[in-house]
């Protein structure tokens, strides 16, 4: 039948052809996400001058942190895109 054709042979290779450019639209909105941001960043400044306030050892590990996190999840999202890519060809 039709749905017996879509579920067993059509989605698993048509989900198979989609899988890594969701992965790269997810990338992209990860990074558009952070350009967002900037219209934050008053906010996030403000924020880190309350913590400088309190202790001025801590504004330089606490931007390292966020620049680091970031990078780790736009590094992974990339590596499973590269594989996904890989495995698909």
């Amino acid at each position: 039948t039709f749905y017996q054709a879509m579920r067993y042979i059509i989605m698993p290779q048509a989900l198979k052809k989609m899988i890594p450019p969701i992965v790269s639209q997810f990338i992209s909105l990860v990074k558009d996400t952070s350009l967002a941001t900037i219209i934050l960043l008053p906010e996030m400044l403000y924020r880190s001058q309350i913590i400088y306030g309190q202790n001025t050892n801590y504004i330089i590990p606490m931007f390292v942190a966020i620049a680091l996190m970031y990078f780790v999840v736009c590094y992974c999202l990339s590596v499973l895109a590269r594989y996904l890519e890989k495995r698909q060809a």
